[in-house]
C-alpha cells in the first residue's frame, strides 16, 4: 500500500536509506564515507524534514519496502517538480515498487500544477540510470555534487508528467 509516511515510519526509512547507500554506492562513493553511515544520523534528517516536506512509502504488514520524497525543484526552475529521493529495500527491487512510487509521485506533482519533473542520480550508478530511463526519463543536465569530502558527477533525468510509464 502506498501512503504518506508517518512519524512511526521514520526509523525504518532511515535504515532503508543507509542500507541502500551501502549497497548501491559501494565502488562509486568513498568506502570510508559509506562505512561511517549511521542510520541514527539519517533518522534525525528524515525527522527534521517530516513537517516541511511530504513523502510517500510503500508499506506492507508494517514494513517499509520503498520511500519517495518529492516537491518543488531545488534549482529554482519553478516549472519543474523534483523527486529528491527514491529508495527501495534491496530485497524488494525489481518487484514494481519503484514504478508504483514514481507513478504516485507523478499524480501528486500533477495535482500541484507541475507539467514536468526531474530527478538526480550519480552518473556511475548504472542500475538506477537504467531504471530511470526505463520509466521514461530523458537525460537532462549534469553537475558535480559533494558527498563527504569528495565531488561526484551527477546526471538528471527529466520527465513529462503527461506521459505514462512504459
Amino acid at each position: 500500500m502506498i501512503r504518506y509516511y508517518e512519524k512511526e515510519d521514520i526509523e525504518q526509512i532511515a535504515k532503508l536509506i543507509d542500507e541502500d547507500w551501502k549497497i548501491a554506492y559501494r565502488g562509486i562513493i568513498d568506502d570510508e564515507y559509506l562505512d561511517n553511515l549511521n542510520y541514527k544520523d539519517r533518522e534525525k534528517k528524515v525527522r527534521d524534514k517530516y513537517e516541511k516536506e511530504k513523502a510517500i512509502v510503500d508499506i506492507e504488514d508494517g514494513i517499509v519496502k520503498g520511500f519517495c520524497r518529492f516537491g518543488e525543484n531545488r534549482d529554482e526552475e519553478e516549472s519543474l517538480g523534483e523527486i529528491y529521493a527514491l529508495y527501495i529495500k534491496n530485497d524488494n527491487r525489481r518487484t514494481g515498487i519503484g514504478e508504483k512510487l514514481i507513478t504516485k509521485a507523478k499524480e501528486i506533482l500533477m495535482k500541484r500544477g507541475y507539467k514536468e519533473f526531474i530527478l538526480w542520480c550519480l552518473k556511475e550508478n548504472k542500475n538506477a540510470r537504467g531504471f530511470y530511463e526505463k520509466v521514461g526519463g530523458k537525460l537532462y543536465k549534469e553537475r558535480k555534487f559533494k558527498i563527504g569530502e569528495k565531488y561526484y558527477d551527477e546526471v538528471s533525468y527529466k520527465y513529462n508528467l503527461k506521459e505514462g510509464l512504459e
